[in-house]
């Protein structure tokens, strides 16, 4: 428990202060003679979007969205900018991204927000930049296939363009501009490939965040540049000089071509683009899920392997963790009680002569106040209750020491008021749950990134969070390893002097497409090969029966079950954030997925450690586990 887990700093919660204040400033019209100024000269106009890198979204990430924005006035526009997804024509869902943004007069702009896109269909985001509202922006279309009969869709692949850059050469691939590549590696998952024929002009954060998005698995293709002559990197792009035609970086790729980008064919971007499919598996599970479906649930499921779907069957379970425990038989006493004291108690005190007849209506009134305080005071509380954070995670390893968190988080507090979560330098987004109505939340992204909520006493408030995060050290090596075409025989892992797994801790592996059981030796510290498990398609299918008979992580507990409903959820969660990790390798579909052979990817599943936990301005019992993620090269693959 921490009562200021910001180490002395206020700095992300001052700044979302303001922005909030600026907001409802602006809404209900409390502005200053200077700020109404400069809003009436202002004629603002969106000249030019573009969603994720491609013109598409990836559903399941954060997404950057890019607009630039023309400011035709002759005042300069310095204001608070909000974006937020919309329900219908007036409705908001979720909470608001907040920034604040300086226009020049007769100038343009781009300005940059990051919101969470869990629904592959289309909806409807509305902007505002102070007082200027905007038309409604629509969400494009999902980046891959939105059910198991569709056909494929490529994933987003880009060649970067210098900001003067006029050419449409090449054709065979989009354009994206360098200038507004996200600063921030945690709003670049959805970044499947890049083309690259010349050394970008970025300030180091986009240098870094780049390099980031690399090491997680991003695939980079380095072809010449005008001269004929490959680019010299420099400073944190330098690994990206290598003279070998394709080399690792992380658990990237980079892949060096003989040509130039005039000459980038369709066969070398098909090429860049294909993904790995096990047909065989894809059948037999399609198979077994039409069997499924057919006797119980009809056409349930392309609905289960959305995003958004597996993003609310955790958050179901956290909410049941997080409900309030009443006195039901003390409500029901006291409604008898109530319903009694009117009728006959206050018809038998009507007939009494001596008595006055107002007598009997201030009795009426009396018991309905006295009541009415009554089951506020009983019915809006639990009965031992405390400030609860529930934390679920994956943490995706860039390399030993850092890690992408992308985090499921349930705040519970018993009293209301405003929270904020966030902390520095963690190029932090954040979003709350998909599908609720507006919330009284402002979320600013970045490296002061935050999220300010409002939460009534004995409830709760669910978000998600992406972050860059320092983890400890978890040094790998794999000594002995036996993988062959019908699977992994043998594997021995040695791990670092300082790693130390909390009791409880789960060890499995993956290697091609199949999940196998691991085990620490404490003695030796290494950890080794136990056995097979399943197929990851197996592994991860969801277990439809369970979902609608009792719940998102299995039945009710047996009578011999001594764990709490708490344990449970986390010790039933992992297959789930198995699946749910696929989405960092832009693939929903675990029958599609197939590690490469060069690699063995080590999961190590254990209760979070409190310094991954999101900071937040409030004392609370902090509760999560986390799914580690990180690949192991085999030599000589």
């Amino acid at each position: 428990m921490r009562t200021n887990p910001q180490s002395g700093s206020n700095e992300p919660r001052d700044v979302i202060r303001r922005m909030i204040a600026a907001v409802l400033a602006t809404l209900f019209g409390f502005i200053p003679a200077t700020a109404l100024a400069q809003s009436d000269g202002a004629k603002l106009k969106i000249v030019e979007s573009i969603w994720g890198f491609d013109g598409r979204v990836q559903p399941g990430h954060f997404n950057p969205v890019s607009l630039l924005i023309d400011n035709a006035g002759d005042e300069p526009v310095d204001a608070t900018a909000s974006f937020v997804e919309t329900q219908g024509l007036l409705d908001d869902s979720g909470g608001k991204q907040l920034q604040q943004v300086y226009i020049a007069a007769n100038s343009r702009r781009w300005v940059q927000f990051y919101p969470y896109i869990a629904n592959v269909y289309q909806t409807d985001w509305r902007l505002r930049v102070g007082r200027h509202s905007f038309d409604t922006l629509q969400q494009p279309r999902a980046a891959f296939r939105t059910d198991l009969d569709s056909e494929d869709q490529a994933p987003q692949a880009v060649i970067f363009d210098r900001p003067d850059y006029q050419s449409n050469q090449p054709t065979t691939v989009k354009h994206f501009p360098e200038h507004i590549f996200p600063p921030y590696s945690t709003v670049t998952f959805g970044l499947h490939t890049v083309f690259l024929d010349h050394v970008p002009d970025w300030e180091l954060p986009r240098q870094q965040a780049f390099m980031s998005w690399l090491k997680l698995g991003g695939r980079v293709h380095v072809l010449k540049d005008q001269r004929g002559d490959f680019p010299q990197f420099s400073g944190e792009l330098a690994e990206l000089s290598q003279p070998f035609d394709s080399f690792r970086v992380g658990s990237g790729q980079v892949t060096r071509h003989d040509v130039q980008r005039s000459e980038l064919s369709a066969d070398i971007v098909n090429t860049a683009l294909s993904v790995r499919t096990s047909r065989t598996e894809q059948e037999e599970l399609d198979k077994t899920i039409d069997e499924q479906s057919q006797n119980q649930f009809g056409n349930f499921q392309d609905a289960v392997t959305t995003p958004a779907y597996l993003d609310e069957e955790i958050f179901r379970s956290m909410r049941r963790m997080t409900q309030p425990e009443h006195s039901w038989p003390l409500i029901f006493l006291l409604a008898v009680l109530y319903i009694g004291s009117i009728f006959p108690g206050c018809w038998i005190l009507s007939q009494k002569k001596q008595i006055h007849f107002l007598a009997t209506y201030g009795a009426i009134a009396g018991l309905s106040l006295v009541f009415s305080l009554l089951f506020l005071l009983i019915g809006r509380r639990g009965y031992g209750e405390s400030t609860t954070l529930h934390t679920l995670a994956v943490a995706h390893m860039e390399d030993d020491t850092h890690a992408s968190l992308f985090q499921w988080n349930t705040l519970f507090v018993t009293d209301g008021d405003t929270y904020t979560a966030g902390g520095p330098d963690q190029e932090s987004v954040y979003a709350t749950a998909s599908g609720e109505r507006a919330v009284s939340a402002g979320i600013v992204a970045g490296n002061a990134g935050g999220m300010e909520m409002r939460i009534p006493p004995f409830s709760a408030q669910t978000f998600l969070s992406r972050r860059r995060v320092t983890v400890p050290s978890l040094v790998f090596q794999i000594n002995d390893v036996e993988l062959t075409q019908s699977g992994l025989k043998s594997l021995m892992i040695s791990a670092g002097e300082n790693f130390a797994p909390a009791d409880g801790t789960v060890f499995r592996a993956i290697a091609g497409a199949r999940v196998y059981r691991l085990a620490w030796n404490s003695d030796t510290r290494t950890i080794n090969h136990v056995g097979a498990i399943s197929r990851l398609s197996q592994f991860t299918q969801h277990r439809y029966e369970d979902t609608f008979t009792f719940g998102p992580f299995g039945p009710a507990a047996d009578v011999d079950d001594d764990r709490t409903e708490e344990q449970r959820f986390y010790d039933e969660a992992l297959p789930d954030l198995v699946r749910r990790s696929l989405l960092d390798e832009i693939e929903y579909d675990p029958t599609r997925f197939e590690l490469p052979a060069d690699r063995i990817r080590l999961l190590v599943y254990s209760p979070i450690p409190e310094t991954l936990q999101v900071p937040t301005s409030v004392e609370a019992r902090e509760t999560g586990w986390v799914l580690f993620v990180k690949d192991l090269f085999v030599e000589g693959k």
